[in-house]
């Protein structure tokens, strides 16, 4: 078992970097020190991706059937993002979190990534 300080672990690295830090039955938990610049959108055909916001304040755009939903999370908040729902995550004023993403990752940078190839 090991114990591993998160936050210090961030701050010896860049804004904006992804890291992972822990294996949890053969997948790996990561953080994030996410700046303001929008890495683009993100989606996970064969899994949920789980988001906890440890400071600052998250700001995430799920894009489904129904357009285009935004939602903020603020530090000390939790949300999962379901399987299949291309979504982008922000953070206008900075922002930490830890995530759990157990599946494969589809990233685009089209405008509407769910009838953009890529």
């Amino acid at each position: 078992m090991e114990i591993v300080d998160i936050l210090s672990l961030l701050s010896k690295h860049p804004e904006g970097s992804f890291l992972e830090f822990g294996s949890f039955n053969g997948h790996s938990f990561g953080i994030c020190d996410i700046t303001p610049k929008n890495p683009g959108w993100e989606m996970h055909p064969d899994t949920d991706e789980f988001f906890y916001i440890i400071d600052g304040e998250a700001e995430i755009t799920l894009l489904d059937e129904g357009g285009p939903h935004h939602h903020v999370a603020p530090a000390g908040t939790s949300f999962v993002v379901p399987k299949g729902i291309w979504h982008k995550p922000d953070a206008p004023n900075g922002a930490k979190f830890m995530y759990f993403t157990p599946g494969e990752s589809l990233q685009s940078d089209a405008d509407d990534p769910r009838s953009a190839a890529r």
